[in-house]
């Protein structure tokens, strides 16, 4: 995209001028400046500039005379920006009021100009100024606007899986006790059996969220450390799958000293997460791999599977919120795509690093290195 002002790229200035030999020698002072191209609109009613200006992408500056046979003062310049905000407005005036000139700036424009004072030079620098800083408010405008997005959408999901756990508890709860009663005909056990597991699957997506809203809103995760054997919470977390996917085959390599000072419940999780994601996006006829070792001052995770390698270029943004695996790899959608970047950010809390590498020839493999010891990063306590 060319420069505006350039032989390729013309400004395109509306000129806003009810009086034929202003508007003359204001657009022959512009002809005089050999460095920047113009390509000049020139309209005598305010009506008229209105709707020009209305047409996107038509005009890239607008200069305003202040009397106008439909509009005069200040009063002209509103009509302009709620017409077109985005487009920056000098204002182009006979009175040289600084009081008049600050007041126009306030109501909007970007610059004031007096009639009879204005040469070539110093109307090409006020219009390419204007132009500048209308670019850097209407950025700070949007950057603005996006944060308070943001904001918004992660409290509400935060106050969203508060409301929703109770119910769901009771869901839970309920479906439970009636697993436990007797009497219940087979197809009654399954039905609520399916409700159960429904259930159980809704508080995961539930955490997950209010795990990702604490992590945006920069409470990060509040670790309870205290020392622990990884080889025991990873012996854990692959018997649970085993139980959960009776098919397939697992194998759990344990080395070297798995003492740390950790939180296992976060550890069990982020485990969870990876060795989960290996099985759904692997064929049942493979084997998951698991296996810890000693590594520098810690320890080195790895959870490796034969399932379709991860596209190069999409392994920068594996750890962003909501970017499913599935999505890379082409698996069925499950789950809200946080798991790997609530993982991402248990491993960063403990002063830890996450990475993976994926081809055909060598699988896809997550791996994990996490310092034995307290470290301090600002994420976890």
């Amino acid at each position: 995209m060319s420069e505006i002002g350039t032989a390729e790229r013309p400004l395109r200035l509306l000129l806003v001028e009810d009086n034929p030999g202003d508007a003359r020698l204001l657009q022959e002072e512009l002809r005089e400046v050999g460095t920047t191209h113009f390509e000049v609109l020139h309209v005598e009613r305010l009506a008229e500039a209105v709707r020009v200006v209305s047409q996107e992408g038509r005009v890239d500056a607008v200069l305003l005379d202040l009397s106008l046979p439909d509009g005069h003062g200040l009063g002209n310049i509103p009509p302009l920006l709620q017409a077109a905000p985005s487009v920056p407005l000098v204002v182009l005036t006979g009175t040289d009021d600084e009081r008049l000139a600050v007041r126009a700036v306030h109501e909007g424009a970007q610059d004031y100009l007096v009639k009879g004072q204005v040469s070539g030079p110093l109307l090409v620098r006020a219009l390419r100024y204007a132009i500048e800083r209308k670019r850097v408010e209407e950025g700070l405008k949007r950057e603005e606007a996006a944060r308070r997005t943001a904001a918004f959408r992660e409290q509400f999901l935060g106050i969203l899986g508060h409301d929703l756990r109770n119910p769901l508890q009771a869901i839970s709860g309920n479906a439970s006790l009636l697993l436990r009663h007797g009497g219940l005909s087979e197809p009654q056990r399954k039905a609520i059996n399916r409700i159960s597991i429904s259930a159980d699957r809704m508080a995961r997506m539930i955490n997950d969220l209010l795990d990702f809203t604490r992590t945006r809103l920069g409470a990060g995760y509040v670790l309870e450390r205290a020392r622990m054997n990884l080889h025991e919470v990873l012996r854990q977390v692959v018997e649970e799958l085993e139980v959960a996917h009776p098919r397939r085959q697992f194998e759990l390599r344990l080395a070297g000293n798995g003492w740390g000072d950790w939180d296992a419940d976060r550890i069990a999780q982020a485990a969870s997460n990876l060795v989960g994601n290996a099985v759904q996006y692997s064929p049942e006829d493979t084997t998951v791999r698991v296996a810890v070792a000693d590594a520098d001052d810690g320890v080195r995770v790895e959870v490796h599977n034969w399932g379709l390698p991860i596209p190069p270029e999409r392994l920068t943004s594996i750890f962003d919120p909501f970017v499913r695996a599935q999505d890379l790899r082409g698996a069925r959608r499950n789950g809200l795509g946080l798991g790997l970047y609530i993982t991402h950010e248990i491993v960063r809390a403990h002063g830890g690093l996450l990475g993976v590498s994926s081809s055909t020839e060598e699988g896809t493999c997550f791996w994990l290195n996490l310092p034995r010891q307290y470290v301090v990063t600002g994420l976890g306590g």
